[in-house]
C-alpha cells in the first residue's frame, strides 16, 4: 500500500458501557430475519436463484455459489434499509488499486533453482470509489540472465524475441512504471494497493527481480492484496484457474489467456464483480521481514 494511512481500531480494551450500548442494535429483529432469508437461499436451487436475480433486475449470470451470495447480499441490504439500519460502511483502504499481472521467463520444465526474469509489466488502474477503469500501464522487458527466450515460453506468453531484444530492462521500466504512478499522484495525494492473481508476481517475480537487479522492494510492493484468495473466501469455492475465476462469474475471459495485459484486465472485471457482489477487498499478503 502507499503511504497513505489506514484508519485502525483503537488497541485499548473496549469498556463495558462502550460493549453495552452496541448490543440495542444487534439485537434487532432484522437480524434474524437476515439470518432466516440466507437459509431459505442456501436450500434454493440454482434456476430459483437466477429467476429471484432476475426478478430483482440483478445480474443472473455465475455458478450456484456465486449467484446466491450476490442474492444474500441484495437481501441483507434491502432489509436494513427497511429498518432504517444503514448496512456497516467500511473505510476504503485505498483510493485506487492497481491490478498487476507480470509474465516472466519460463521453459516447458522449469529446473528447481530456474530464476523467472519479468518480461511483460502490465497494470489496469481501478477507482475504488467508481471501479471504473481510469488508466494502463505496458512495458515489456529485456532479460538479464537468458535474454534468448526459450520458445514454449513465446507460445505461452505471445511476447515475441523481437520484442524483448527491443525493450528496456527491468529497472529503467520500474522506473517509468514509477513515473506512471507520480503522474496519478498514487502514493503522495492518493493511496492504492496492488491487487494480483495469487501471491506469485510479488512474492515471487517481483521480489526475485528486484533482488536480482539490486533494486529494494519499493513499499507499495510490501503489502499487497491477493484475490484469488479473496475470491475464494468470499464465494466458497476451492482451487481454479484466473478463466474457471471469470467462468464462475458468468463472464468470457477477454483477450488471450497468458498474455500479462489480458490477464490483468480480466482480474481487473473479477474485482469489479466481486465488490459489487459486497466483497471487501482488503490485504492480506505480505513479504516476510528478513531477520537480521
Amino acid at each position: 500500500m502507499a503511504e497513505g494511512s489506514v484508519v485502525q481500531e483503537d488497541d485499548q480494551p473496549r469498556s463495558q458501557s462502550a460493549q453495552q450500548s452496541k448490543s440495542p442494535c444487534l439485537d434487532n429483529p432484522v437480524y434474524k430475519e437476515i439470518s432466516i432469508a440466507n437459509g431459505k437461499v442456501n436450500r434454493m436451487e440454482n434456476f430459483q436463484v437466477k429467476r429471484c436475480l432476475d426478478e430483482l433486475g440483478l445480474d443472473s449470470r455465475g455458478v450456484g455459489k456465486v449467484l446466491k451470495k450476490r442474492l444474500k447480499n441484495h437481501l441483507k441490504k434491502e432489509k436494513l434499509a427497511l429498518a432504517k439500519l444503514e448496512q456497516e460502511k467500511r473505510i476504503k483502504q485505498v483510493h485506487f488499486y492497481c491490478v498487476i499481472d507480470f509474465e516472466g521467463t519460463c521453459e516447458e520444465e522449469n529446473p528447481k533453482d530456474y530464476i523467472h526474469e519479468i518480461i511483460e509489466f502490465p497494470v489496469v488502474l481501478v477507482d475504488a470509489n467508481t471501479l471504473e477503469v481510469v488508466s494502463e500501464f505496458h512495458e515489456f522487458c529485456k532479460p538479464q540472465l537468458k535474454p534468448t527466450l526459450s520458445q514454449f515460453c513465446q507460445d505461452l506468453t505471445g511476447v515475441t524475441q523481437e520484442t524483448v531484444d527491443k525493450a528496456d530492462p527491468f529497472p529503467i521500466v520500474l522506473s517509468k512504471f514509477e513515473q506512471w504512478l507520480a503522474d496519478h499522484e498514487l502514493g503522495t495525494k492518493y493511496t492504492f494497493g496492488v491487487v494480483t492473481d495469487g501471491p506469485w508476481d510479488i512474492s515471487r517475480f517481483f521480489l526475485i527481480q528486484c533482488n536480482l537487479c539490486l533494486i529494494p522492494v519499493p513499499k507499495y510492493a510490501r503489502k499487497w492484496i491477493n484475490l484469488r484468495k479473496l475470491y475464494r473466501n468470499f464465494y466458497k469455492t476451492q482451487g481454479g484457474t484466473l478463466q474457471d475465476m471469470v467462468n464462475n462469474l458468468g463472464m468470457t475471459f477477454e483477450g488471450r489467456p497468458h498474455s500479462g495485459m489480458d490477464d490483468a484486465r480480466n482480474i481487473a472485471r473479477i474485482l469489479q464483480q466481486m465488490v459489487q457482489d459486497g466483497c471487501e477487498i482488503t490485504f492480506n499478503e505480505h513479504l516476510e521481514r528478513k531477520k537480521t
